[in-house]
Order: structure tokens, then sequence, then C-alpha cells
């Protein structure tokens, strides 16, 4: 393979996996897990000659103690953090049983009922999430490896394990971050999380105390309506990148829009649909004046031809992927060529 094509490769493999992330169904943590897993291990084990990578059930379901072990503790000395939108994951849970028999990771190791816990986790990612990783909507994506245990264990197609090796530290970056929003959505992590929820915004994001001053000029802008179903905002709503902030994270005030909390909790990390890029494009063009004095009082950085140039960018991508759009809460749709038009028949809006 020479270094064009595998750069290509390197890119397809990115791509899918980011769908992955912002458009498959999380119900736990398990899947953050599992890529985490499959990428240390990537790096770790040695490449067959064909490209690909032999990983032991035992193995994914020892690195999953791992990735695991630290968060069974308590957060801040309360209640350990949920990994799951129902009932605590149940992978969680027996870790955080034999924890408390062996509360370090080497003790854990040398323990006589170890191998037992790495066999019973290994059923559980059998019964669900490694059959499920490749799953986005209805369609399977199956590029990492093929869906069934040979010999107790997966094979990673020929390539992937490079992949992940050669982008490894993105792709940690990616899952990690994505893995961090997940848990911090959960409702039942918020009170141990108090106001200020969104840890990676507070670490490397934007100051979030000045977007409640851009959340009240917008609810006027838009009349006190979701930007995407255009109903009633009672509550406060939420401030929304319509460019997610996983795909370019860059604050921009032009890429705020108020929607529902339901509506951007549903969103999460995808794209808009054509109809609603179609009505953000022409609002930013319309209304310059207002939307640069709601961004200027805030002292909140804007620059609309900025913003248009990042979401050409993301939508162009996405098409390349074949990926689907958030249409409105519980439906998506495959993206089509149809955002074109929303780029070549609008004059980009004023600085």
């Amino acid at each position: 393979m020479n270094e064009m094509s595998g750069k290509l490769a390197e890119l397809d493999f990115l791509t899918k996996l980011q769908r992955i992330l912002g458009e498959g169904l999380f119900v736990a943590s398990y899947k953050y897990a599992l890529l985490l897993a499959l990428a240390e291990l990537s790096v770790e084990k040695s490449i067959q000659p064909d490209g690909s990578l032999r990983i032991e059930l035992d193995e994914l379901a020892d690195r999953f103690i791992t990735l695991y072990w630290r968060q069974v503790a308590p957060f801040g000395g309360s209640n350990m953090l949920a990994q799951n939108t129902g009932r605590q994951a149940s992978i969680v849970g027996k870790i955080s049983e034999f924890k408390a028999k062996a509360p370090t990771l080497v003790v854990a190791r040398n323990h006589k009922t170890w191998p037992r816990l790495v066999r019973e986790v290994g059923r559980l990612l059998n019964q669900m999430p490694l059959w499920k990783l490749q799953l986005v909507g209805r369609e399977r994506l199956d590029f990492l490896y093929e869906e069934r245990l040979i010999e107790r264990g997966i094979v990673l197609r020929p390539g992937i394990a490079a992949c992940f090796r050669a982008q490894f530290g993105v792709v940690q970056a990616l899952v990690q971050s994505a893995w961090l929003s997940f848990v911090q959505r959960l409702p039942p992590n918020r009170p141990m999380l108090g106001s200020t929820t969104d840890l990676a915004d507070f670490l490397f994001g934007s100051d979030r105390s000045r977007l409640k001053d851009i959340a009240k000029g917008l609810m006027d802008l838009q009349k006190r309506r979701c930007f995407y179903c255009g109903g009633a905002v009672r509550d406060g709503g939420a401030v929304d990148h319509f460019i997610p902030w996983s795909r370019y994270p860059l604050d921009l005030g032009h890429n705020f829009v108020l929607a529902h909390g339901a509506c951007n909790n549903d969103k999460r990390d995808m794209l808009a649909a054509s109809g609603h890029l179609e009505r953000w494009v022409q609002r930013n063009d319309d209304e310059v004046a207002t939307l640069s004095d709601i961004f200027g009082a805030a002292r909140f950085p804007f620059d609309a031809d900025a913003s248009l140039s990042v979401a050409e960018w993301a939508y162009e991508n996405a098409e390349g992927a074949g990926a689907l759009v958030w249409v409105r809460r519980g439906q998506m749709a495959r993206l089509s060529g149809e955002w074109r038009e929303w780029f070549s028949s609008t004059t980009p809006p004023s600085r």
C-alpha cells in the first residue's frame, strides 16, 4: 500500500468511525469502551502479514475491565457515575462488586476469581456490544470486523489495525470526548456534576456563561420558537451548535441556534437535514445586523463567512460518507446533494 492509498484508507476509516459516534444508538457506554479497547490492542499486538489482527474475547474483556476500573469509583466522594440510560450497566456493576474485594487492579488480577470475572464480561460483550457497534440506524457499516466469533475471538479486517495505530491519538480523542458527553447527558449524573455539566467545554471549550446572553438574543430573534421544530420554548431552551462541536471544535457566533433541550439532545452530534440548513443559511444572510448586535453584546467571536465555509466542509464530508442527517426527534434521513443549493444560491452574509 503506497502512502497516498494509505492516507485515503485512514480518512475513510475515520469518516466511518465518526458516523458510529455521531449516528449510532448509545444506551450504554459499552461501545466507547469497545472502540478504545480495539485501538489499544491494535497498538499493542502484532499485525498479521495480510493486515488482519486477531483479538481474543478474553483480551477484550480484560481491557474492558481495565478501562472501567477507575470509573467505578465514587465520583467526587459521592455515588458512582451512571453509564447507562436505564439501570446501571451490568458490566459496570460486576466490576464494581469485584473492586470491593480487590481495591487495586494489580491485586485484582492476582485474585483467584479474576478469570471468572473476565469470562463473565466476555459473555456480556458477546451478547450485545460486539454485534451492535457497527450498526448505524438500520445500516450496518461492517468495516471493522466480521460480526461473528471465530474460536472465541474476532478478527479485525485487513488494514483496520493499521488505521487504529496510525490514527490512535485522533481515535482516542474522538471516543473519549463522545464518552464524556454521553455520561454528562445521563440524568442520574447531573446532581453529582452540578451546574457545570459539560466538563469538556469547561476545560477547553467556550465560556458557557456568555451563552446566556446569546440565548436571550436568539430567543427574541426566533420569537421564542425552537429553531428545529418550531415549537414554543418555555424553559429557556438550549443553545445548540448547528454544526456540531464534535465535527469542528470552534465556537463562532453564527453557528448557534436556540432549540428545545429535547431537540438538542436528540440531534446530538449529527448534522441537520437540508431543510434546517436552508433556514440557517437564510437566517444568517437576513439577520446580519441583529446577529452582530447579539454576538457583539456578549463579546463572543463571530465570522459569518467562516461559519459558512465550515458548514460547507462538514456537509461535503458527510455526503461523501453517505451519512445520515437529523430531521426531527426520532427521525433521520440520508443526506442528498440538495444541501449544495443553499451554498450556491445564497450570498454569504457579511462579517
